[in-house]
């Protein structure tokens, strides 16, 4: 039997060979599924102002509908890579992410702080995230984006020929799917469920 100490070190070895948070790691070796009661109407608000102005509730609704579940599991898996970086990002520190990101966000007047991130990942979780140039917005936006990217990146470095569906495939995803989820409609590529 695994000694609670020894899950611990199981989990933290994991978590830093794979590059996620502690959290993220003790879920996937438990398969712990994170069951938030969804509020739809909450999901729908932030949905429509992170479009902002493409669409509105009645029209975002209509894209729910005809995307399906397909598309409805999408913008929650992106949600869900939002969690995941601003997790690492609040475990580990901005520079484990993107060892520049934080001089990059200093160089334009806007810090990436550790109440930013906190703050940033209470809005993901209960929706209420608007992406309005805020430095919430902006430490939400570029932190899981250049964490993804850079799991996408790393996924490429180690994968073997005929590997990218099961090591690679996985990262991109994640990657639009926040794309999607950050500024639903605003995607250049296919969007799972639409077209």
């Amino acid at each position: 039997m695994t000694t609670d100490k020894q899950f611990k070190k199981d989990v933290r070895d994991f978590a830093n060979a794979e590059g996620i948070s502690y959290t993220a790691a003790r879920r996937r070796l438990t398969g712990e599924v994170i069951e938030e009661p969804e509020d739809r109407a909450a999901a729908v608000a932030g949905l429509v102002a992170r479009s902002v102005g493409k669409f509105t509730t009645a029209e975002f609704i209509a894209r729910l509908e005809r995307g399906g579940q397909e598309y409805n599991t999408y913008l929650a898996d992106g949600r869900r890579a939002a969690i995941e970086a601003l997790e690492y990002a609040l475990e580990h520190g901005v520079d484990a992410v993107d060892d520049e990101l934080a001089a990059v966000a200093v160089s334009k007047g806007m810090p990436i702080t550790t109440d930013d991130l906190a703050e940033a990942l209470r809005r993901v979780r209960d929706h209420s995230l608007v992406i309005d140039g805020s430095s919430v917005a902006e430490t939400a936006y570029w932190v899981a984006d250049r964490y993804w990217m850079h799991r996408w990146n790393n996924a490429l470095d180690r994968s073997a020929i005929g590997e990218y569906h099961t090591v690679v495939g996985p990262n991109v995803y994640r990657r639009f799917a926040l794309h999607e989820w950050m500024a639903p409609g605003h995607s250049s590529g296919s969007v799972p469920g639409l077209f």
